[in-house]
């Protein structure tokens, strides 16, 4: 047996009965304090610094909501309700979200003229589903001519 090991069991013998219980009650505190400062502790902070983020986080998801809502229209604004100018402030709003470089003017159907070239097609085609979903906005007509790069071409009519 290792001689300090040993030498701790002489001293322990060396206790009364009386001595070895008040030194196994004071081992079993000091362990019950260890355990709470290194172990419980520790969670209830990791729990109350999730609930922060929590809240923080939630908090945040609102500011979003409330920042979409004021930015899309509601779905009772009929397409035919908007100006032209909406139509083309809107088109322009998509384009820039989506990534577009386009030419937007007056039509002379009372629509909105677009032109669009060396558009990737997922951009194209989503802007065009994003101003239908988004705002209401009908394509009049569309004209699509794919080039040599896998971009591109579309000229066509949005609704008022």
């Amino acid at each position: 047996m290792n001689p300090m090991i040993q030498s701790i069991g002489l001293w322990w013998d060396g206790r009364s009965a009386r001595e070895q219980k008040m030194l196994a009650v004071m081992g079993l505190l000091i362990a019950a304090v260890l355990i709470w400062l290194l172990a419980v502790r520790p969670v209830f902070a990791w729990r109350e610094a999730a609930a922060e983020r929590r809240v923080e986080a939630t908090a945040g998801l609102a500011r979003i909501q409330n920042g979409l809502a004021a930015r899309t229209p509601t779905k009772a604004e009929a397409p035919s309700s908007m100006s032209l100018a909406d139509v083309e402030q809107a088109a322009r709003s998509a384009a820039e979200t989506a990534g577009l470089t386009m030419t937007l003017s007056a039509g002379a159907a009372g629509g909105i003229d677009f032109d669009a070239s060396g558009a990737p097609s997922a951009a194209l085609f989503g802007w065009l589903a994003a101003l239908k979903a988004d705002y209401g906005v009908e394509t009049r007509a569309v004209t699509v001519v794919e080039n040599a790069d896998a971009t591109l071409d579309a000229t066509g009519v949005l609704g008022g």
